[in-house]
């Protein structure tokens, strides 16, 4: 997930698997690190194009605590969350351990945990995670044969193939569960990493199918002869995925791609049933669904983790991200999800508990609506300053 570098490894004595970046919760991309007065010119931008208030008012918000964690875990960020299988389930990015897997490694590019606890007015309790042989957490979207083969010809440091510590790398973006076919879709981030200060970019984006509780998500093979055949969207497409929902038979499916200090969205729809399909999909081009990528239109200023939910106390779709350069985190409103999308509405400033870096990964947690979407939970990861990746996830309530 998003971070920035303040090092060239783990902790003394740590074996990550990867000779990489230390990393702590901060922006996706050195773009973001801009003075003063190019974010006022971003703010001043922003506020001239100020023209449609959100259909929502904050009453109150509040921290609730921080989520329990298992011991194993010393940190992780994202936490995309949906009710599946009568679970709360929750998908993460970059995780890393306090003691090594059965493969040795402190470091996992992803991870999930899932709790029957449904309400979230005390905080929300009962995290399990599966485990492997040595009780550490297991991978949601583990890599596949060949990335694994390339991971492990790469690792340490001497290492078999040079750069030493490159990798691929899988990082879960939206959960949806599609209930008329009694499975979850798991749309995931391929990542590209070598050592060094933000060195990574993405390869593209794809679709895994999760079938049954019991079992592991599959990554289907979509695009056979290509580099990357699990891949629906390559390299230089939007990474459709960053929020996704179902309504009614159609996935309506968000990409927000940076463009300077910004992350305009584009939205596409597919059947459900078709998802893997890449003929299938169709792209808002500002007046109707149009076959081709190409077409997309902007219909969203958002962040590159966003969660979309329909609200139905406002009787409006919902977006939910943290806000570009600072710890505010923001709600807009919609009648469609193919907009108009309303200017961002605060609902709070996150409590980061430090001056360094920014909340970057705030999201809402739909299945724990009280009053049919009067309040609502949103959840954001911090550091904890335990560790070279110490982080836990705080719980806000927020009533409209």
């Amino acid at each position: 997930m998003p971070a920035r570098a303040r090092g060239s490894g783990p902790a003394a004595g740590r074996r990550s698997c990867y000779s990489h970046r230390v990393i702590e919760h901060d922006p996706p991309s050195p773009t973001w690190r801009v003075g003063a007065p190019a974010l006022a010119l971003l703010l001043l931008v922003q506020a001239c194009n100020t023209s449609r208030p959100a259909e929502a008012r904050v009453r109150a918000a509040r921290e609730l605590g921080v989520l329990e964690q298992a011991a194993t875990i010393q940190g992780r960020d994202g936490g995309e969350s949906a009710l599946v299988w009568g679970r709360s389930i929750w998908v993460f990015g970059d995780t890393v351990l306090n003691a090594p897997d059965a493969a040795g490694c402190t470091w996992h590019h992803n991870s999930w945990s899932h709790t029957t606890d449904l309400d979230a007015a005390d905080g929300i309790a009962s995290f399990v995670e599966r485990t492997d042989a040595a009780g550490a957490p297991a991978y949601l979207l583990p890599p596949t044969t060949e990335e694994q083969a390339f991971n492990d010809a790469h690792a340490g440091d001497p290492c078999a193939e040079s750069p030493c510590g490159a990798r691929w790398a899988v990082w879960p973006t939206a959960l949806v569960f599609d209930e008329p076919r009694d499975r979850a879709l798991v749309f995931y981030d391929l990542i590209y990493a070598e050592p060094g200060d933000m060195n990574f970019r993405g390869a593209g984006s794809g679709v895994a199918t999760w079938d049954a509780f019991e079992e592991q998500p599959v990554r289907p093979v979509v695009a056979p002869e290509t580099p990357h055949p699990t891949l629906l969207f390559g390299e230089d497409e939007p990474g459709y995925g960053t929020a996704a929902v179902l309504d009614g038979d159609d996935l309506y499916v968000f990409g927000c791609r940076q463009d300077g200090l910004e992350f305009p969205c584009t939205v596409a729809r597919v059947p459900a049933a078709a998802v893997l399909d890449r003929a299938a999909w169709r792209y808002w081009d500002g007046a109707g669904w149009s076959i081709s990528i190409g077409a997309a239109r902007s219909v969203l200023r958002g962040a590159p983790i966003l969660g979309v939910f329909f609200n139905r106390h406002l009787d409006r779709w919902c977006a939910v991200h943290s806000a570009p350069l600072d710890n505010d985190v923001v709600l807009h409103t919609a009648p469609a999800l193919a907009g108009p999308w309303s200017d961002p509405l605060r609902l709070f400033t996150a409590d980061r508990r430090t001056d360094e870096g920014w909340v970057y990964d705030a999201l809402p947690h739909a299945e724990y609506s009280e009053e049919d979407g009067r309040v609502i939970y949103v959840a954001h990861s911090r550091p904890t300053g335990v560790g070279w990746f110490g982080a836990e996830l705080a719980l806000v309530r927020v009533e409209l």
